[in-house]
C-alpha cells in the first residue's frame, strides 16, 4: 500500500479510546468505502461520519498518534 504521509488512520479507532483487538491502517478513502459497505466495526469507530456529525469532531487524529499497528 502506498500512502502519502499523514493519510493513514487506525481502523477502527474506538470511541471509548480503548485499543482494538484487531486494527488496521487504512486511508480515508478506504474508511469511507467501509462505511458505505456497512463494515461491522464502523459503529464503534470515532471516524464514523454519523458520530463525527453528532459530536462535532473536526478532524480525526492520525494513526501514528493513537496507537501502533503491527506491520509485516
Amino acid at each position: 500500500m502506498s500512502n502519502k504521509k499523514g493519510t493513514a488512520q487506525v481502523c477502527p479507532t474506538r470511541i471509548d479510546g480503548e485499543a482494538s483487538l484487531f486494527a488496521h491502517q487504512v486511508t480515508r478513502s478506504q474508511c469511507q468505502a467501509r462505511q458505505r459497505d456497512c463494515f461491522h466495526k464502523c459503529f464503534t469507530c470515532s471516524n464514523n461520519n454519523a458520530y463525527v456529525a453528532a459530536h462535532k469532531v473536526a478532524n480525526p487524529t492520525p494513526a501514528t498518534k493513537r496507537s501502533k499497528v503491527a506491520t509485516r
